[in-house]
């Protein structure tokens, strides 16, 4: 499979999940607005695909919402497979990374020493 069409449907899959969050987290108590989908891997065989999640708040609601996510992957599965046009479902992994929070400190750190912003145009 061309590496185009796999960047194509792993864009679309992010898309997709993010789209599922909110018709699978209401009335369950989760907070989907603390739930990033940062980027998604399909094999090339679109068997299996790693979700790297992003999650807002402390370790205990990181793992909570992590558990959440993982105990609902058929769900999700499922909304994809009603959506996009493709031979197999993958099977999702969702995996947490910490690549949104880390920048945001770098940011942090940056904007301390008067580092951050915009450079100046000359």
């Amino acid at each position: 499979m061309k590496i185009d069409r796999l960047s194509r449907i792993n864009d679309r899959l992010r898309e997709e999940l993010s789209a599922a969050l909110y018709r699978v987290a209401p009335g369950e108590g989760v907070e989907a607005g603390r739930v990033s989908f940062v980027s998604v891997r399909v094999a090339p065989d679109l068997h299996n695909a790693v979700v790297e999640v992003s999650v807002l708040g402390d370790e205990a609601q990181a793992k909570a919402l992590m558990s959440w996510l993982r105990s609902h992957r058929a769900e999700f599965q499922r909304h994809v497979a009603d959506r996009m046009a493709l031979k197999y479902t993958p099977v999702l992994d969702f995996r947490r990374t910490e690549a949104v929070e880390r920048g945001d400190r770098v940011l942090g750190i940056l904007d301390e020493l008067g580092l951050g912003g915009t450079a100046p145009v000359s």
